[in-house]
């Protein structure tokens, strides 16, 4: 997979939708790397607290999500 740098924050849709798609750990890791280049956005993990906090994405993904940052 290529990683292409992002220039601005991305929507939390967009951001959702890139979460889904993520394929495994790695892809995860990619997306919190790409991340951290914009300059407004916050760290992945505190995203994705504050996308189940306001319901934005399923418990299930979440857990999943939060446990392969953890462990990385």
């Amino acid at each position: 997979m290529v990683m292409t740098p992002m220039s601005v924050k991305p929507t939390e849709d967009t951001l959702i939708d890139a979460l889904r798609g993520c394929q495994g750990r790695q892809e995860l890791k990619q997306l919190e790397q790409r991340l951290a280049t914009v300059e407004d956005a916050p760290p992945l993990f505190d995203w994705i607290c504050d996308l189940l906090v306001k319901r934005r994405v399923s418990r299930i993904l979440a857990a999943k999500l939060l446990l392969q940052l953890h462990k990385t």
